[in-house]
């Protein structure tokens, strides 16, 4: 058997994506941080408010302890009625954050899922997250771990 001690350096920070929205939820920013602390700002478009109310619903499902595997589900026309566009801008606007997104990414660098769908349903992937409204911190989520 070969043994190896245990490492001294800490493991990378997973991938996390940052969230900035105005009091007045007028502006969305995104930005992701990457394990090797680079981070990427893809400024503000009106796609990351589609991605933030996908994470807003993780969250809350994470603070009502949701098993991990049911959090954030939601209806593809509910949301859509949430954002007040219809189902098919609805998946425009992911479509285009999936493309910025894999865009910017340094080449070979791979996100899990972004979004994740079941018939008639959809969700943000198990991507660790933070919500910042303002100055303050609405929230976080790294999943395996309680939320923020």
């Amino acid at each position: 058997m070969n043994l190896r001690p245990p490492s001294t350096t800490p493991d990378p920070e997973p991938t996390q994506l940052r969230f900035q929205v105005s009091l007045n939820e007028e502006h969305a920013f995104l930005t992701i941080a990457l394990e090797n602390r680079t981070e990427l700002d893809l400024g503000e478009r009106v796609h990351h408010y589609s991605l933030l109310t996908l994470a807003r619903r993780r969250l809350d499902d994470a603070r009502h302890g949701v098993d991990p595997s049911c959090q954030g589900w939601i209806e593809v026309a509910h949301l859509a009625r949430m954002l007040g566009i219809d189902p098919t801008h609805l998946n425009i606007q992911l479509f285009r954050a999936r493309s910025q997104i894999a865009r910017a990414l340094p080449p070979g660098t791979q996100l899990p899922s972004l979004i994740e769908r079941r018939r008639g349903e959809l969700r943000l992937g198990a991507l660790p997250f933070q919500i910042m409204r303002g100055s303050r911190l609405e929230g976080s989520v790294v999943p395996g771990r309680e939320p923020a």
